[in-house]
């Protein structure tokens, strides 16, 4: 006798075969991910400067999906290291806005690090608000990035756009010195 007797069999859905040619979001989405997970540093160098504007948008989504996210963390700075390769204004503001109120310490001094990495004086009040993060990664990543920043635009162009008590920073990163290195 047949164990199936006298039960109705399960309804079955019937599916149907969805190409990924149809979904271009999703294409998108995964030449950028292959894009930014090569682990070799000559890989990611090229696959950096196959990075262009029209990629921006898609980055800045990965740049902002939180940590809860089943994202890959190191595909989310790798996002945000192309977005300080990519200067433009929605670029830098989401870059901007990462470095000062992400959640994740880590992030902060990704996106500190491609801001200096613009070479833009905007990034100076940035760099500088940051050196006095309580959080050591973060506070570590603004002193660096501070000081590539000054070497890259000069002393008197970052004490410009600095406040009085912020000065003290410039001869500080000029002389190669930082903050951690006063607290020895």
């Amino acid at each position: 006798m047949s164990q199936t007797a006298g039960q109705e069999e399960p309804a079955v859905r019937p599916s149907t075969f969805v190409s990924r040619d149809d979904l271009p979001g999703v294409r998108a989405r995964e030449e950028i991910n292959m894009l930014l997970t090569a682990h070799d540093p000559e890989v990611a160098k090229a696959n950096l400067a196959q990075l262009t504007e029209r990629h921006s948008p898609l980055l800045r989504e990965i740049a902002r999906e939180p940590a809860t996210s089943a994202v890959n963390p190191s595909l989310r700075r790798n996002a945000i290291t192309a977005l300080g390769h990519l200067v433009s204004v929605d670029n830098l503001n989401l870059l901007t806005d990462l470095a000062r109120r992400d959640d994740d310490e880590l992030v902060r001094a990704s996106a500190l690090t491609s801001l200096a990495n613009t070479g833009l004086q905007l990034a100076v009040p940035v760099l500088a608000d940051a050196t006095g993060s309580p959080h050591p990664v973060e506070a570590v990543a603004a002193q660096k990035s501070l000081a590539v920043l000054t070497a890259r635009l000069g002393p008197a162009a970052v004490e410009a756009v600095l406040r009085p008590e912020q000065q003290r920073l410039v001869a500080q990163t000029s002389r190669g010195q930082t903050a951690a290195d006063d607290d020895r």
